[in-house]
This record gives structure tokens, C-alpha cells and sequence, in this order.
């Protein structure tokens, strides 16, 4: 069957897949016909045009997942072109190393630094002190007690970023100043240096808007005023915990929406965008033939 009369066929049957747009996306009324040009580019509009599910109405993610964030991690490592917004993290759930964390920083613990001086400086973690400016040679040691994550001779906060981007404890996610407050309990947030910082700074997350390094950190204006120049901010995330995915949560990311699908039916699911927003008009199962096309690549 040629591209001609394949679109001749998709638009008989535009009254069903309109359906499944509503379905999907029943807030939006001025979606584009699915398969129309707006949201396709004209190198690839055939190819497009040529893809269909086979049972479209069995596509839809309906109700929450849950996935561990191990598999997400992997899950996000298999798919570079995944995005994950701020608003993803207020939907992880902390694993069983959130009690262990919290056990330590109650009790605190002691611990020497050496400074680029080489002068050693005798120093404490814990819930109950001010801090005292030793951030890196605190959560290095308690990453250490807690995941044995091996100690660096970095001196400087920020230079932590490339140990655990390498680390098989933690899923990395780029954020902004102002999400921070959105991280859950027990990740692990690297601020890169800037003005007034040279060392950066590296800190985990308490509690919802409370810090801890050496010592507690209760945010407030505190970084709006410090690191406000901040660029290149990490929260990383540990694997032992969750994440409920909602399907209003997995549509503002059309490609999670893709994988998570494909994981769930065991097909091949390419996400087709209106072309404005982002988000899914549908979702196609490519067929073997389909499968190295541009599209899916």
C-alpha cells in the first residue's frame, strides 16, 4: 500500500484516533488533527504518516506506576533523550537508607579535614549545630557511612558532581535554585562554584526545606541570598527508593510516557507531539519494517 492511500486510510478512521486524543488529553481542546503537519517535519511527515498502532484504545497509561528508582535510572541511562522536570521529584518516595542517614546526623560524628593549606581542622556533623563551613569533608564522610561511598581528596564542594554522576548509588538530575525545595528526603544536592563561592557548596536534604552538612541548614532566603548566580545545580537522587508516576505526571515528559508504555505492553512505542506543548497526540506502535526508520532512531 503506497504513503497516498495509507493517509486515505488514516483519515477514515480520524473519528477514532480523535477519540484517543480526548482521551488522553481531554483538557485541550485545540489539539491539532492527529498525523496533521503542524506537529511533524516535513522530512519526516511520510514516515510519520505511515506509522499506526494496531489497537490504539490499548495504548493509554491509565492508572499510577510505581517504579523503583533503580529501574528508572536505567530506564533514563537507555534513553539519553529523556527529560525529567523538577515536578518528577516531589513524586519520589525515599528508600530504607533515609532512616540510616537520619539515625547518623542525629547522633553526629567527628572528623578531620585537611585544608589546601594542608593544615588539618577538627570538625563536626551533625542535626544540632550551626555550621561551621566544612560541607565537603562532612557528606564525603557520610556517604561513606551510609552507601560506602569511597572518600576523594577533592577539597573543593563542587568537584563532588563527577564522583557521583559515576556513582551506582545515586540517578543525577539537573535542577534549578528554586527546585530544591522540591528534592526529596536524602538526596544529595551539589551547587557549582560561583560568585562569592569558589568551593561551591553539597549538602542532603533533611526534611522538606531543612539542610544538613555540618551542620542544619534551614533554608529560607538562604540561597536565594548565597548562590543566586548558581549555574549547573545537581540533585542526585538515591535508588533506593520510588516513584509513583500518574499519568498526568508521565504526560509532560512524551517519551518517558513512550518508554514507561513499552515496559509495561513489551512493544516498541514511538510518541507522536502535537508540535506546541510536547505532549503525545499519540501513541504508535511501530511495526518490524518501521523500526529503522528516522523516527525511530
Amino acid at each position: 500500500m503506497d504513503i497516498k492511500k495509507k493517509i486515505n486510510e488514516l483519515k477514515k478512521r480520524s473519528v477514532q484516533i480523535a477519540t484517543l486524543a480526548a482521551t488522553l488529553f481531554p483538557a485541550q481542546s485545540s489539539l491539532p488533527a492527529p498525523y496533521s503537519n503542524s506537529g511533524i517535519n516535513n522530512d519526516k511527515k511520510d514516515t510519520a504518516h505511515s506509522i499506526l498502532a494496531t489497537q490504539p484504545s490499548a495504548d493509554i497509561i491509565n492508572e499510577d506506576v510505581t517504579l523503583k528508582i533503580s529501574d528508572l535510572k536505567d530506564l533514563l541511562s537507555n534513553n539519553p533523550n529523556i527529560q525529567l522536570s523538577a515536578d518528577f521529584l516531589g513524586a519520589i518516595e525515599p528508600g530504607p537508607s533515609q532512616k540510616k542517614m537520619r539515625s547518623i546526623l542525629e547522633k553526629g560524628f567527628d572528623f578531620t579535614i585537611r585544608n589546601s593549606r594542608g593544615e588539618s581542622k577538627d570538625a563536626r556533623c551533625s542535626l544540632d549545630q550551626a555550621p561551621k563551613g566544612y560541607c565537603y569533608g562532612a557528606i564525603k564522610r557520610l556517604l561513606n557511612k551510609v552507601y560506602k561511598e569511597p572518600i576523594s581528596g577533592n577539597l573543593s564542594a563542587y568537584q563532588e558532581k563527577d564522583n557521583l554522576l559515576k556513582s551506582s548509588n545515586f540517578m543525577a538530575v539537573p535542577i534549578e535554585l528554586k527546585d530544591v525545595i522540591n528534592c526529596p528526603i536524602n538526596t544529595v544536592v551539589v551547587i557549582p562554584k560561583c560568585k562569592g563561592h569558589r568551593h561551591g557548596h553539597i549538602f542532603t536534604v533533611v526534611d522538606k526545606g531543612v539542610y544538613c552538612s555540618d551542620g542544619k541548614e534551614v533554608a529560607g532566603d538562604y540561597f536565594d541570598n548565597n548562590y543566586k548566580t548558581a549555574k549547573g545545580i545537581y540533585a542526585f537522587v538515591p535508588v533506593d527508593g520510588s516513584i509513583k508516576l500518574t499519568p498526568k505526571l508521565l504526560q509532560q515528559s512524551p517519551e518517558l510516557y513512550a518508554a514507561v508504555l513499552n515496559q509495561k505492553t513489551g512493544k516498541e512505542i514511538l510518541p507522536i507531539t502535537d508540535g506546541k506543548g510536547g505532549q503525545p497526540v499519540l501513541l504508535a506502535e511501530l511495526s518490524t519494517s518501521q523500526k529503522n526508520s528516522p523516527l525511530s532512531r
